[in-house]
């Protein structure tokens, strides 16, 4: 039956080929707009009006089109039915989204046999871009962007780790990459905890983080109401006032600094966008939102790689035209170079993953904001799961 789906849906990818109007090119985007990562959903969509408000709908003439599924509380099976809905129904020319990891692999097999190109804006899980070469990634990996960290936290002081990660595939890549960094670089870790991805009472958990009394505590939860809780916890059952320092990856991002007030200041994070930065292509960036919002937003690391694959696709179209296959799509988006507000972005062509800076960050009040501020920058970082595991599938 699943076979027999996919098929279907080929044979109407090549019927619609050539029936689809030439001037309008179709982008079906796949994210949550509701459910507890609902925030994550709502980036990204004012992400792209506001880069369709400044650089237009049509690129040559030719309308780009933004067609957009909610997939909820992390769902992979919605997500695949909005999949072959957007590809069947919609006839989209490029696929893209997807917030968890089990929401983008759902649809591998699928994007494959109808050589869909797709767009990964934030799952990131290392090994996603192998289960189909119509995956190409402008968000992060996991094991990427928190690479860094474990090094920088022992030629600073940190000598002793508890790490807690949420226990799905990005939490585990980070808990791997962080460790490994972490004792290379001669700390010890102290214990570790992997929690449920829907729990958002870290009480008993951070209690065992305060009784095992190391220097750090290392901590993953994807954006929204479980890393916001995790955060709050930390402060709530006294880590912080025990003298344990606080260190994680997008938890301390801006848009939840205010969740917090002055009780993070000194958090530690590692990250690929510091919101603060003062390139040109940032300051565009923000402001572009702020006018498409009609207030002053903040943008985070799904409203920066919405940003990027709407820039991914104009380009794709600028070059190729209206009509192109999803082979011409992918080899022509992974030799591609792109100016980010995050900072410069290019691709693995082997891969089809992106490379990219990574910032360590502190959290400080400067004019009276609480805001992230770079501390150590490592330019071009690559997957280092990916490096590491050449053979893994």
């Amino acid at each position: 039956m699943k076979r027999a789906l996919v098929a279907t849906v080929v044979a109407a990818m090549m019927f619609g080929v050539s029936s689809a109007h030439a001037d309008v090119i179709k982008f079906g985007i796949i994210a949550p707009f509701s459910g507890p990562f609902a925030v994550l959903g709502k980036q990204a969509k004012e992400a792209v009006e506001a880069f369709q408000k400044l650089n237009g709908k049509t690129v040559n003439g030719h309308e780009i089109q933004v067609i957009w599924r909610d997939e909820g509380a992390g769902d992979a099976a919605k997500s695949r039915q909005f999949a072959e809905e957007l590809i069947l129904r919609e006839k989209v020319n490029v696929l893209g989204g997807f917030a968890l990891t089990p929401d983008a692999i759902a649809v591998a097999e699928l994007i494959t046999e109808a050589q869909t190109p797709t767009v990964i804006l934030n799952a990131a899980t290392s090994i996603i871009t192998r289960k189909s070469p119509y995956f190409i990634r402008v968000s992060m990996t996991a094991a990427q962007y928190i690479s860094p960290l474990g090094g920088w936290a022992t030629k600073n002081g940190v000598k002793t780790a508890y790490t807690m990660v949420s226990d799905y595939g990005p939490g585990l890549d980070m808990e791997g990459e962080f460790t490994s960094s972490f004792e290379k670089g001669g700390g010890k870790i102290a214990g570790k905890d992997r929690v449920p991805l829907n729990v958002t009472d870290f009480a008993p958990y951070m209690e065992r983080a305060l009784q095992s009394k190391a220097d750090a505590l290392f901590i993953f939860a994807p954006g929204g109401a479980p890393s916001v809780a995790m955060v709050r916890e930390f402060e709530r059952r006294g880590l912080k006032q025990a003298g344990m320092k606080l260190l994680g990856s997008g938890e301390m991002q801006e848009i939840f600094l205010p969740s917090f007030g002055d009780s993070v200041l000194g958090a530690i994070s590692s990250n690929h966008y510091t919101e603060s930065n003062q390139r040109p292509e940032n300051i565009a960036f923000r402001k572009a939102l702020n006018d498409s919002t009609g207030r002053e937003a903040v943008p985070d690391i799904v409203a920066v790689a919405s940003w990027d694959g709407m820039q991914l696709v104009y380009e794709t179209v600028k070059a190729l035209g209206p009509k192109f296959s999803g082979d011409q799509a992918i080899d022509f988006m992974k030799k591609q170079t792109i100016k980010s507000p995050r900072g410069p972005i290019s691709f693995d062509p082997k891969e089809r993953d992106i490379i990219q800076n990574v910032y360590v960050r502190e959290v400080k009040k400067v004019d009276g904001k609480v805001i992230n501020v770079d501390i150590a920058t490592f330019e071009n970082v690559r997957d280092p799961w990916k490096d590491n595991n050449p053979n893994a599938k």
